[in-house]
């Protein structure tokens, strides 16, 4: 016989609103594709807030093309805390001395008259990319499902970071292979310019030589007759190239000696 398990309501409704916001977080990545950090930790911060109803939610961060820091902070109205994020910054610097991988899950210090429980998050491994810190003045907080939707908020900053980069060292790898072109392109057409100059400073000295000037290659074919030349042994240019110099100028009774 089957059982029929009662779950409460509100129990139903917290699981409901648990997945919803983990839709929520999952899905801000898709929004984060190509845009700068401090989009994606103001977004992020947005998101938390609403989600959580938090006292303050802080996010400090470091630029993964840049390496500068980004810091943003959400305050809610009415709090006694810092409204400027670097001012928020540097209290709970204070308040988290030490190394991160030393800091406690959670932490109760007090404001005023109240109490606020901290949640700090490193982000990355040692906080090497940064550090999440949310506040609450519940002394409950945080439940079993804020602590879950933290870890996956932090999560999607660490690959979001990590995309960041990614782009970052392809756009300065293709950035680079463009100069590197261009360079080479220009180096070659200064050579092409020399190389003409040059050609047409030979051209310039074979004609208008007195001397006859012939060239041969290792084969003993004729590559440059020069006017001269032409002059002298009564071919043209264009007749003799790539002849045998021997056969064409050399008298047969010497030919071999020459080819020796």
């Amino acid at each position: 016989m089957p059982v029929e398990l009662e779950v409460p309501t509100e129990e139903i409704k917290r699981l409901q609103s648990c997945i919803n916001d983990l839709v929520g977080l999952l899905g801000l990545s898709a929004s984060w594709i190509g845009r700068d950090p401090s989009h994606i930790a103001g977004t992020l911060l947005d998101a938390l807030e609403r989600m959580l109803a938090l006292d303050f939610v802080f996010l400090r961060l470091i630029h993964p093309s840049t390496g500068s820091p980004i810091v943003i902070a959400r305050v809610a109205p009415g709090r006694q805390l810092p409204a400027r994020a670097d001012a928020l910054g540097e209290m709970l610097d204070l308040w988290l001395d030490g190394e991160p991988r030393q800091w406690p899950p959670v932490l109760r210090e007090r404001l005023g008259e109240e109490e606020l429980s901290l949640v700090p998050l490193p982000v990355g491994l040692e906080s090497d990319l940064g550090v999440l810190i949310v506040g609450s003045a519940r002394a409950d907080f945080p439940s079993e499902t804020e602590r879950l939707l933290l870890t996956v908020a932090k999560n999607q900053v660490v690959i979001a970071l990590q995309e960041q980069r990614l782009l970052g060292e392809q756009k300065r790898l293709a950035e680079t292979l463009e100069r590197r072109v261009e360079e080479r392109a220009a180096e070659l057409a200064a050579a092409n310019e020399g190389l003409g100059k040059s050609e047409a400073r030979k051209t310039a000295i074979l004609s208008s030589a007195l001397d006859c000037i012939i060239t041969i290659d290792h084969e003993g074919r004729i590559t440059e007759f020069n006017p001269a030349a032409e002059r002298t042994f009564g071919h043209r240019r264009e007749d003799v190239l790539g002849a045998v110099l021997g056969d064409l100028i050399v008298p047969p009774a010497l030919r071999e000696r020459h080819r020796q």
